[in-house]
Formats: structure tokens, sequence, C-alpha cells
């Protein structure tokens, strides 16, 4: 009994679907009221009996009455009424076995009622015993299946039917002998035998196979009787004897064998591997195959390998007849839907069965007799065999009758998990695994075996359903994290939402088998937009619009629209931008870049984990390295270029700074149309670096900015400002590793002001940490590793460190150049000194915010800070002098701070020592020691005796602020400071106690005291201060503390 199906599908709803619902629920009322009298009246004898007529005629004789019931009456009320009809027709079949069928039913008996076979029949003639092709094949049009052709129906064959029997060959001496009935044992499997001692001899030369005698098989004792002639095979003299003769002649008749190789010549007609070795096979012979394997699949009995393979599993799981009645096919849809717990056997019986159903039609008898109408009505033309009618059934699927839609998908669902091609020979079929074979080398199958495996894709990412693994991994996630409700086996329940909520929420699955099938989808969606439900379905008509010549595959229609983003339609554009945004989390989503790496990968990254954007990071950080291809630079490249249009481009970001972009950014991005935010948001966060109170945002914002100061077109504001500058300055230059910028630099005062502000800012950006200066990290690598490597990057704290050690001997030539090129530029903008631009942000704010408004690089802040120096906060003041200090000790003339002073050092200093401004440091020594003697003596006398020596106030003002205030307090605070680390570290090393607390870098930062040194410490603080009190009471008493001995002196006269 095939279960009741109502319409719901809101999509299709319509009276007709109304009406034929209360049709279904009658018919379904009055199989339940027929079931439970046929259980009744079998359940008190002792042997079961067949029900004095065919099962489904009763649903058919009260169809009429069962609408009308269902329409008016409750449903209690309805199966009463259904039970007494259905007892007074088994009351009126025990007295007459006769059954009127009235005109209005005769259409439904011709497609669900079966003609009865009276078992008893025997056959004594051998030919009338071989069925005809053409007597099989009007036989399952009909929908009789199973069901026997007896000599009563000879009357009723086609006249091309009976003139093909009266062709086909025969031997005239073949003589029908008295029937006996023999019973065969095999194993488990109980074969009955009957008309067996019938003997074909054909005459000499006609045949080499010995024949065999037709018999009647029942090895599933539940199904009916089958009559086997040819030994269960297509006969050798038959329409196929020219084809057996030439490509089967070493092949033996039987058990389908003969039927089997003819079925390979067919198959090789369907796809030849050339032109010269194409098997001719002539219709006629194509339809007796067909023929053959279509009475075989309406009868499990009919088809003997098969019933014996499977009989244990048909009376375990497929003995339902004697309650539910009989269908054509039934025992064999029932096997194949419990395949996966089949014997092994059974099983390969079964995919034969079904290999054949998906060639033909016809061999899948309830597929056919739903999809009959449909085929003829929209598949006319369609050349049968291949699976062409199914295809083009699926390609029409919209205008399917409900039950051949049904049916349909019934077969795609059992056909969902087993592909067998030579491509993957080495894989053992069953569980999708030849498919998932099919789909990792899609790009080396040949054309058109691609075309279909990408089909068959297709239309599994649209029904999850046809996906038995993901059916089974992921049900508890199916059912309760995307809330589905439907019937994993009815075509009703679709919805194509399922998958997709999957891939949303793919970080939240922890079942580990879900989430790689998951993942394979989402890796699948990357590559191909056919693959991306969603997508595809958004951006139909923009595809057709911008990228008709764009083939599918490999990323390129996701690429071509993501290249004409801005002219998308906003629905497209929004669904597109969601999508990028999945498919930043893996390398196995970024399909072009991991194609363009696989050498790299396995290179640098092989012990890299994928996911989380780990290892298209790692292709980040090692893009510079010399084997690191120029394909793979390329795609990274413009993968990076891409994730700087949006930070939710970038998985890592986003992932790690998303409250903080709520909480410092709120409200820089809120485009709902898929448009990207332009930077704004990666602007914020990273002129806010300092206020982010998160490490691995912190960390995330730090390495855009290294991308940033890579590659101009990194920094989307900037890359947009400087277009046109880079078009008509720089356009030579190749991009990558700060070429570009350094390029737009040089030629400064040639630039925009859009992008002359911009380079500015990333100028600041470069000045907190080497990391970022690409030239001076490069150059200076050594440098760094020798005198700097204790030394955190950060606040320019490495700069300074490279700047303190430039004269040393081992300092390169090609570092100092950049450190010097460094410290001159900063005296152009105050704000490429961090540590200065943090000391003096509030005084700038005070004393020069004009200056600073005028966006100038003519250093004029720093010439305000020092012509307001005195009113400067002390710590403001350290940095200027610190500042100015550095300016002189790469002196150069003309630079913008120490102009004042350029002709006093070509007078004092520079004339009898030109070599001086070479080395860095000496011509601020000179300044200084010119400032030292002009300080100590009296300016009278210094003017009155070495006039010419004297530096001029302006200089001499810019020299004192340059020297640190106080040197001689500050040398003795530091001796000081010396001599007692040195005892407290002495007495460390004597007791072993503690007394020193220190950074991490060793150096000593204040004094601790435990245990007994502690307890001294405290009574040695306690003495002191009792002994304080009592000196100064004793001094305010004005006593003298000490005897002592008047001496007078007298003078002798």
């Amino acid at each position: 009994m095939q279960p009741t199906t109502l319409r719901m599908n809101p999509s299709r709803w319509s009276a007709r679907d109304g009406i034929q619902n209360i049709r279904e629920l009658g018919s379904m009322y009055l199989n339940v009221g027929y079931r439970a009298v046929h259980i009744f009246r079998t359940s008190w004898p002792l042997e079961r009996r067949a029900p004095p007529w065919p099962q489904p005629v009763a649903p058919t004789i009260l169809i009429g009455a069962g609408s009308a019931i269902g329409t008016r009456l409750p449903v209690s009320l309805t199966l009463g009424l259904t039970l007494l009809v259905c007892i007074a027709l088994q009351a009126h079949a025990d007295g007459d076995s006769t059954v009127a069928v009235t005109p209005a039913t005769a259409a439904a008996n011709s497609i669900s009622a079966a003609t009865k076979v009276d078992d008893s029949k025997q056959v004594s003639d051998a030919d009338a015993a071989k069925p005809a092709a053409g007597a099989v094949t009007s036989a399952t049009a009909s929908g009789t299946g199973e069901q026997q052709v007896g000599a009563g129906e000879e009357a009723d064959k086609p006249a091309e039917t009976k003139a093909a029997e009266t062709e086909s060959p025969k031997d005239e001496a073949t003589k029908a002998e008295p029937v006996k009935e023999e019973t065969t044992d095999a194993g488990e499997d109980k074969e009955v035998v009957t008309a067996k001692s019938t003997e074909d001899k054909p005459a000499a030369g006609t045949t080499k196979r010995q024949k065999v005698t037709p018999y009647e098989s029942k090895v599933i004792d539940f199904a009916p009787a089958a009559n086997i002639t040819f030994g269960d095979d297509i006969d050798d003299e038959g329409k196929c004897a020219k084809e057996i003769e030439i490509y089967c002649d070493d092949v033996d008749e039987g058990e389908g064998k003969l039927a089997d190789c003819i079925s390979e010549q067919i198959a090789a007609t369907e796809v030849p591997e050339s032109t010269d070795d194409v098997p001719e096979i002539s219709d006629e012979c194509r339809e007796e195959v067909y023929a053959f394997k279509v009475h075989r699949n309406s009868n499990i009995n009919a088809n003997v390998p098969l019933a014996k393979a499977c009989k244990v599993d048909a009376d375990k799981f497929c003995n339902v007849t004697w309650f539910f009645g009989y269908k054509s096919g039934q025992v064999i849809a029932c096997l194949r839907d419990m395949k996966a717990q089949v014997s092994k056997p059974c099983k390969q019986q079964l995919f034969k069965v079904m290999l054949e159903a998906a060639v033909d039609i016809q061999a899948d008898p309830m597929l056919y007799e739903a999809c009959k109408e449909d085929s003829e009505n929209l598949c006319k033309g369609v050349k049968n065999g291949g699976g062409r009618i199914q295809a083009c059934l699926r390609d029409k699927r919209m205008q399917l009758s409900w039950a051949c839609e049904e049916q349909l998908f019934r077969q795609e669902m059992e056909n969902a998990d087993d592909i067998r091609l030579s491509f993957c020979k080495d894989i053992e079929p069953g569980n999708a695994r030849t498919k998932d074979c099919l789909e990792e080398n899609r790009e080396q199958l040949s054309s058109a075996c691609k075309e279909e495996v990408d089909s068959m894709i297709e239309r599994r990412v649209r029904d999850f359903r046809l996906d038995s693994r993901l059916r089974n991994v992921c049900e508890n996630e199916i059912f309760n994290m995307c809330a589905y409700f439907g019937d994993l086996d009815d075509m009703d329940t679709y919805d194509s939402s399922v998958i997709n909520c999957l891939q949303d929420y793919a970080d939240e699955i922890k079942n580990a088998q879900c989430k790689s099938q998951v993942k394979k989808y989402l890796q699948l969606a990357s590559q191909d937009i056919r693959f991306d439900v969603p997508l595809a379905e958004a951006c139909f008509e923009d595809r057709q619009k911008f990228c008709a010549d764009v083939p599918p595959g490999s990323a390129r229609v996701i690429r071509c629209l993501s290249n004409n983003r801005e002219r998308l339609s906003p629905v497209c554009r929004a669904t597109l931008f969601d999508e990028e945004v999945r498919f930043s989390e893996n390398i196995d989503f970024q399909y072009p870049m991991k194609t363009a790496c696989v050498k790299e990968i396995e290179r640098f990254c092989k012990d890299v984990p994928h996911g989380s954007a780990r290892v298209i990071r790692c292709l980040q950080d090692n893009k510079a390295e010399k084997d690191f291809g120029k394909a793979c630079n390329d795609e990274v490249s413009a993968y990076e270029a891409e994730i700087s249009k949006d930070y939710r481009f970038n998985y890592r970001l986003h992932k790690a700074c998303q409250k903080e972009v709520d909480k410092l950014c709120p409200g820089l991005c809120q485009n709902n149309d898929g448009s990207p935010c332009g930077g704004k948001v990666l602007r914020c966060l990273t002129d806010k670096i300092e206020d982010i109170g998160d490490e691995a945002c912190k960390k995330e914002v730090y390495y855009y900015e290294k991308m940033e100061v890579s590659n101009f077109m990194n920094d989307i504001l900037l890359a947009e400002a400087c277009r046109t500058d880079v078009e008509l300055h720089c356009s030579k230059v190749e991009p990558g590793e700060g070429r570009v910028h350094k390029c737009l630099r040089d030629n400064r005062k040639k630039l925009t002001d859009a992008c002359r502000r911009e380079e500015l800012l990333l100028e600041e950006k470069e000045a907190n940490s080497i990391e970022l200066n690409m030239s001076l990290l490069k150059a200076c690598k050594a440098e760094r590793q020798l005198f700097c490597s204790a030394v955190q990057p950060g606040q320019a704290r490495v700069f300074r460190c490279l700047a303190e050690n430039m004269n040393d001997a081992d300092f390169g030539s090609s570092c100092k150049y950049q450190v010097v090129y460094k410290l001159q530029r900063r005296q152009a903008n105050w704000k490429l000194d961090p540590p200065l631009r943090k000391a003096c942000k509030a005084d700038v704010l005070t004393y020069c915010a004009n200056e600073d408004a005028a966006n100038s690089e003519e250093g004029l802040v720093y010439k305000c800070m020092i012509k307001n120096y005195e009113a400067l906060s002390d710590g403001c003041q350290k940095e200027v002098g610190r500042a100015v200090h550095m300016a002189f000790f790469v002196w150069q003339r003309g630079a913008i701070i120490t102009s004042e002073c350029d002709d006093d050092i070509d007078k004092l200093c520079l004339a009898d020592r030109p070599n001086m401004a070479a080395r860095p440091g000496a011509v601020g020594t000179c300044l200084a020691t010119l400032l030292e003697r002009q300080d100590r003596a009296s300016a009278r006398l210094l003017q009155a005796t070495t006039s010419d020596a004297a530096l001029t106030p302006a200089c001499a003002r810019l020299a004192d602020i340059a020297e640190p205030p106080n040197m001689k307090a500050a040398f003795e605070s530091s001796l000081t400071f010396a001599l007692l680390k040195d005892q407290l570290e002495a007495i460390e090393v004597a007791t072993g106690l503690p007394t020193l607390t220190r950074d991490r870098l060793g150096n000593p930062q204040g004094v601790s005291l435990t245990g007994s040194m502690a307890m001294m410490g405290v009574t040695a603080l306690v003495v002191l201060i009792i002994y304080g009190v009592y000196a100064g009471y004793r001094r305010l008493r004005g006593g003298n503390d000490r005897d002592y001995t008047l001496v007078v002196k007298q003078q002798h006269k």
C-alpha cells in the first residue's frame, strides 16, 4: 500500500488540489476499512487465505462513495460506515465471486488493479510459456507489472506482438511432455519448478547454447509466481541473435547474462570512447532487452538471481503483503528502501536493478506508472534509454503531475549515493564515496562526464535529502538547529533553506562529521555559483547582464560579479556580500588562491590546520620569501585588496574586533544593501589602536596596518585618493614592499592635497613601529638583531635604539642612511615622532593649535614649541629637547629645525674641521662645547676676549634646548643610584634573599624586602624615627648634648 500524500504545498495549491485531497482521504478511509475486515476474516482460520478479490479493487469500487463520505461526515463515522460497506461486499463475495466494476471505476482499475492468475494453470507448450517482448511491454504499460500472461489473454495481444511471436525461430520437433513438479533446495533458497520436463532441441547449427526448460519460479513465497523462460534471460535466437553472435558469443544463456552483455554494448553506444568502436545495436534488440528487464523488475520472482540473493532480507523486511496486499514491483521497491540493511549479495543484485531503472524508466514500474502520461506529453520524441526520459522530466519538474514528481523524487533519493564509473575504480562503491571521488576530480573528467556530475551536484544542493550522509550525520542539527519539521523521505516537505542554515551555523556545529559535510557544501558553493542556491537565484539576471560570457566553475562567475559589485541589483549585491563574508573563513573556500598556491601551501604551511583563515595568514606571512611563486603572490595580494574593502571580509579581524567596533566605531558602517564599508571602520580601528582593550583585536589591527604599508591598494581610502597620482607619477612601479608609497613620497610636492594628506596619515602609523616601515625594516634587519634584539617594537623604541647605536663600527651604511632619512623627515611634521606626539598633545592644543591646523610640512609646530619652550610641561620640554638634540645629531645644512645655527656651525665648527658633519653627533658636540664655555665665563669677558667664538642668540637658544637640563644633578643622581644598586646586589648575593624588584629585562626598578630582612628594615626604620624625634627635641631645648672645655686665648703684651 502506497502512503497517501495530501497536496499541502502552498505554492502549488489550487481548487483541484482541494478536491483531490478530499478524494484521497475518502480512499484512505476505505482502504483502512477493508484492511480491518480482511485481518478479521483471515486471523481465525489455521491458514491464511487470499482476499476474495484483488486488494486494490475494493477502494476503487467505493471511491465515489468515499469521496462523498470524506467531504461530509466526521472521520470516526466515515470509518464505521466504510467497515459496514466492506463487510457487505465480503458477504456478497462469499456467495458470488464475480465483482461488478462500474464504468466510472474502469480507468482506476486499469492502473491500480492487477489481473488475477490461476496458480493451478500449467503450461503445456514451451512456445506458449515464452513471453514475447511486445507482450511484456504492453503488460507493463497497462500496469500489470508482476502478473503472468495466461492463455486467456492471447486475444488481447496487439497484432504486432503476435506477428513477432510467429516470426520467432522455433524448433518444430519440440514436444511437450507430461508435467512433473520438482523442488530444488539451495541453502536457504527454495525454488518450486513446474513444467520442467519440456526440453528444447534446436536443429543443428542454429545455436551452440543448451536450451533451458521453462519453469515456474516462486522463491519469494508472498510474491506471485513467475514463468521463467530461457533460464531467466533473453532468447539467443530472438531479436538480438545477431548482436549476441557478434558481442556475446562466449557468454552463456541464463540469469540475465546475455541481457547484461547486450546492455553493456548499449551503454557503450551512449558514451562511446571513439567513433570506430561504437557497437551497432538494432532498435528491435534494444526493445527486447528493455522489455526483458521491465518484466524482471515487475516481480521479484521473475528476477531469479535477485530473489535468491534477497530471500532472507525480503522475508525479514518486506513480508507485509498479507496485510497491505500486493502491487507490481512492491517487494523490489521495499528492498531498495532497505538497501542499507540488506546483505551484501542482495545489495549487489539490487544495484543492478537500480541501474536498469536509472537507464530505462519502464524498468521502475512505480515510476513508469506514475509518469507515463507526463513522459508522453512533455518528453515526446525523447529516445528511451540512457536515463534520458528521467532527465527530461527533471528539467520540466514544475509541469509534472503530483504523483510523477513524487516518484521521480523517490528514485533520485534511492540513486543519490552510488555512481560507478571507471575514473574511480579504486573507490569502494556506496555511501556516496564514488560521488566524492568524482566531485574532487571534476576538472580531470571528460566534458560530458563533468557536465553530468555538475548537474548531479546542482540537484543535491537544492534538496539536502538527496544526500543520505548529510541526512544521517546532521539529523540532530537539521531538526533542532534549523527547525526543520518535515519528513526526510517525503517530497512535499522540500525545504531549500536547510543547507543554507547549516552553513550559517557551521561554527556552532559540534558534531565533527556533520561539520565536515557542511564544509563540503561551502566548498562547492565557493567554486561554482550553480552550487550556491541563494546566490544563483538572487543574481540570475545580473549574471546574464554582466557575466553572460563567463563560464561557470573555478569561482569565475563569483569573481565577475564581485568586480561589477557597484552595478549589481540590491538583492544580488547583498547576497554576494553575505557569501563573501562566509567564504573568508577558510582557504578551501578561496578556490583561485588554493589552486594557485598548492606548492606554497605544501612548502610553507604544511602543518597549519585549515579553518579560521590560518592557512591564508600563513601565506601572507611568507609571500616575501624568494621561493614564493608569482601566481600565488598575485592571488594573495588580490585577497588582501579585497578584504581591505570591508573589515567583515577579514575573517580573523571581524571575529576578534566585533565588540571593539561596536564600542569605538559605532554607526560608521550601516549599509544594509550589501555595499562594503569602504575602509571606514578599518581606518577608525587603526586611528584608535591605543584605545583597543582586546589584545587579539589589537594584534589583528596591527597586522592590517602592515598590509597597508606594504601595498597601497590595501588602504582603500588612500588608493582612492591617490589613484590619479599613482597613474601619473608611479605607473611603472610594481606594488608591494612599500614601493609605491616611497614613489609617492619622493614626489610629495607634486601630489594632490587629498593624496598628500593620506600619505601623511600613513607615515604617522609607520613611525610607531619598525614593523610598519618596510624600507627601514629591510635595511636594518642585521642591526636590529645585533643592537636591539631585546627591545620590543612600538612607540618608536626600536628606532630610537638604532639611532643611539648609529656611530658603532658594526652599523651598516644602508641602515644608517635610512635612520638619518627618518630623523630628517621628522623635522617636517611633529606627528612623525610618536613619543613627542604623545607627550606634547595637550601643549600643542594650548599654544600651537593654528600651526597644527595648517597641516604644513615646514616644521611650524616645532618652531612654535621652541618659541614657547619655557611654558611647556616638563614631559613635553624633555621630548622637544630630545628632538632638537637628534636634529643636531644628524645635522644637515638647511634642515628645518637647525637652520638658525647653520652660519655658526660653518664658522665655529666646520672652519677648522670640515669633515665633522660626516660623523653623526660631531656637530652637536661642537655646539655643546661652545655653549658650555659661553656659560662659564661672564658674557662681558667672553665678548671682550673671544667675540668671534660666541653663538648667536637664536642658535644659543637651540643649543641650550638640545642639552638636557641639570646635567650635573642628573649625573650625581645616577651615580648615587648605581652605588645603592651595587650594595643591594651584594646583599642579595651574600644572604640569598631578593632585595630588588626587576622588570622583564632584568633592570632594577625598586627595593623589595621579605622575611627577616623586612623585619630588620622595619626595626631600623623605627629606631631611625625615634632617634630623629629625640634629636629634634634636644635641638628645640637648645641644650648641648656634649661636655666641652672653654679655652680662652690671651694675647701677651
